[in-house]
């Protein structure tokens, strides 16, 4: 692993956005229900939409702030608890280049890592029991991956009150964990959506169900034309052998256009970025009917 140093805060945010992050583990791996400033939880989908610039995510709110403040004091706690010194760090490794982890402590001998959470009640009494939150076991787990470290100090802190969890690397874990990150960035390089989840849609009303009724409807309705339209005109094209033809004030003129061009056939092409001349994205909407 080797460490990163980042001399803004805008200058992290940027890198940041071009790998994933501890933080987004929990979001991919399905375990994590943060809520955007707007009510949204992020999905995988929402998190690519970040990754791409498609969307920006407002999660700065009183619980964040609060958090960061009393980070120092619950670094301070765990110094003393475990007898050594920590800072905190921005990590990576030449295995994963699109992975980093932000650790909120490593030692002066980068062998022992914490991630620090000033938790609500709940949370820290499952601590006190030697158990780390569902939401926060993928990004401790991820954290473990980059540093290659054998175990990773979870540290919740409520009330000035610290307890220390020492969270064992799962490689079972890790490597499905690995599978799903991989597969997630992949969605990023190739534009391609990973898949929506119930999180991803608003539920509604009966109003809207009227209208989404009628637009299925309608889409059916406009489909079977569709069917219809392309029989009838093979069979024209069969009465016509293929050929002009006309009957009455009716005419059936056929007419060819060149083919596209295979960019990818290109030799010359093979190591440019075509991104580069890529137009505005476009944003499409289309309705379907859930099977259940």
């Amino acid at each position: 692993m080797h460490k990163i140093i980042f001399e803004t805060e805008s200058e992290w945010l940027k890198v940041r956005k071009e790998h994933i992050g501890a933080s987004d583990a929990g979001i991919i791996m399905g375990v994590s229900r943060w809520k955007t400033n707007d009510g949204r939880i992020k999905t995988p989908y929402l998190l690519w939409q970040e990754k791409l610039g498609l969307d920006e995510m407002d999660c700065d709110n009183p619980a964040t702030r609060y958090g960061k403040a009393m980070e120092a004091p619950a670094r301070e706690a765990y110094q003393e608890m475990v007898g050594d010194l920590f800072e905190p760090v921005c990590v990576k490794n030449a295995k994963y280049p699109h992975l980093m982890v932000s650790l909120d402590g490593l030692n002066v001998t980068d062998d022992r890592a914490v991630e620090i959470k000033n938790c609500k009640s709940e949370d820290h009494e499952l601590a006190r029991a030697g158990k780390v939150p569902p939401k926060y076991y993928a990004q401790v787990q991820m954290q473990a991956m980059v540093t290659e470290l054998h175990f990773v100090d979870y540290f919740s802190f409520h009330k000035n009150e610290g307890i220390l969890v020492k969270v064992a690397r799962d490689e079972v874990y890790i490597k499905k964990m690995e599978k799903k990150l991989d597969a997630f960035w992949k969605c990023v390089e190739t534009l391609k959506e990973p898949a929506l989840t119930d999180d991803d849609f608003v539920e509604q009303g009966n109003e809207w169900l009227k209208i989404a009724e009628k637009l299925y409807d309608l889409k059916l309705q406009k489909k079977a034309i569709a069917d219809q339209e392309k029989d009838l005109g093979e069979m024209l094209k069969e009465s016509s052998s293929h050929r002009n033809a006309c009957s009455g004030l009716y005419r059936y003129t056929r007419s060819t256009t060149i083919g596209r061009v295979d960019y990818k056939a290109i030799p010359a092409l093979a190591n440019v970025n075509l991104d580069d001349f890529r137009g505005n994205t476009v944003t499409s909407w289309r309705i379907h009917k859930n099977k259940s």
